[in-house]
């Protein structure tokens, strides 16, 4: 309650679990109350019908998980703000724009979202300026291209006072193009001083006050404890909840022995308090040992076949404060310090970039076949995603909402 009374609170982060939403649970919906302005960002993949119905009387106001004009359309006509989303992980936005030829009007209540795209994608393709030429490409008028990208969202979040548009008393926050056809600026005003030209930054940028957004030991990994090869251990059992990935971020339940191309996998929590073990297919089979601290609920992912070098690879990770590190043998062959949290780095898009296509390498050389690895290990632990996931109370069902293998306290 007291971060979402904070004046620049604009609301509450995208809520996953639609589904509790959808069947009354009163302590998220008493929750969902306090959103800042009222607004509640949804992801509400998987919804149709009446369940789009009752996730929007319950207060959802925004979504970005549409696959399909259709459900852009179905969500729209609930009054729900649609995000159109063009990403590393789902490039979609072509047709999701076709909703416009079924009802142009929705020109208004649309907004471009590139949902967390990976570096290197970004290096290629670009930012939001990528999302306006995928619009324009297809056809959608300029005014309603640009529109998406700035006034919509201003006007959605109750910000257009300040922000998205061109106006007296408005924050001089300008992009300047050389023509309409062709986004990407050439000139960038902020706060009414040029701050980049000709692709090049001429101005100073703010460093954000890192140290007071992460500041508890856990979320700097100034911790103590160590790894151990016994914290990957699994149970004695003849056969397991094995985690097999179908794609970069679905996965499926096996119930099965363990099998030679299977990894023993670990959530450990950041404060060395528990973990979460189990078994892991589908993602590389010749992986020594494997650790980040890029997962959804901000703890330690370790994979590996072999137990030492996994417990080698956690204890460089909380050594870097964070990131990402493989081994082989006993070797570090592949690092990536993220010291913002254990999720963000200080380098710039193109170093990160690089650093993404050298971990793509590794884990391609590996057995990695699917095509977004960085996600496929951000959502390991997505307890909130079909259909087998790690969690902090273990191996955890999604659909049925029961644990498979329990986690343990660390001896």
């Amino acid at each position: 309650a007291k971060a979402l009374a904070h004046p620049r609170a604009l609301a509450v982060g995208e809520v996953t679990r639609w589904p509790d939403a959808w069947r009354g649970d009163a302590e998220l919906l008493r929750r969902l109350g306090l959103a800042p302005g009222g607004r509640v960002e949804g992801h509400t993949a998987g919804a149709s019908g009446e369940k789009i119905s009752a996730i929007a009387a319950a207060g959802f106001t925004s979504d970005h998980e549409p696959i399909t004009a259709q459900e852009v359309l179905d969500r729209a006509r609930q009054g729900i703000a649609v995000m159109l989303r063009d990403s590393s992980l789902r490039p979609d936005l072509v047709g999701l724009l076709d909703a416009l030829k079924t009802a142009p009007a929705l020109a208004s209540r649309l907004m471009l979202t590139n949902d967390g795209s990976m570096p290197a994608f970004l290096r290629t393709h670009g930012f939001i300026d990528h999302l306006i030429r995928v619009a324009l490409d297809r056809g959608v008028a300029p005014i309603d291209a640009y529109r998406m990208a700035t006034l919509n969202p201003a006007t959605y979040y109750g910000l257009d006072a300040d922000l998205g548009g061109i106006a007296p008393g408005r924050y001089a926050d300008l992009c300047v193009l050389d023509d309409l056809a062709e986004p990407r600026p050439s000139t960038v005003i902020a706060r009414g001083k040029v701050v980049a030209t000709g692709g090049l930054l001429v101005g100073r940028v703010a460093e954000p006050p890192w140290r007071r957004v992460f500041s508890s030991p856990e979320a700097c990994l100034t911790v103590r404890w160590r790894a151990r090869s016994d914290d990957f251990e699994l149970p004695g059992r003849a056969r397991y909840p094995v985690i097999e990935l179908v794609s970069a971020v679905i996965s499926r339940l096996q119930e099965r022995p363990m099998q030679p191309g299977d990894l023993h996998a670990a959530l450990l929590d950041r404060a060395g308090r528990w973990v979460a073990p189990g078994v892991v297919a589908g993602f590389a089979d010749r992986i020594d040992g494997f650790a980040t601290t890029t997962s959804t609920d901000f703890n330690i992912l370790a994979l590996g076949r072999r137990r030492e070098a996994m417990a080698r690879a956690v204890n460089r990770l909380l050594d870097l404060h964070g990131g990402i590190v493989l081994v082989e043998g006993e070797r570090i062959v592949y690092e990536l310090a993220l010291p913002l949290g254990g999720i963000m780095t200080r380098a710039s898009v193109e170093d990160a970039a690089r650093s993404e296509d050298e971990l793509r390498r590794q884990l391609a050389d590996r057995g990695y076949a699917h095509h977004e690895p960085l996600y496929s290990l951000f959502f390991m632990a997505a307890d909130f995603l079909p259909t087998v996931r790690l969690s902090p109370r273990g191996v955890w069902d999604v659909k049925r909402t029961r644990v498979l293998l329990p986690s343990r306290r660390r001896r």
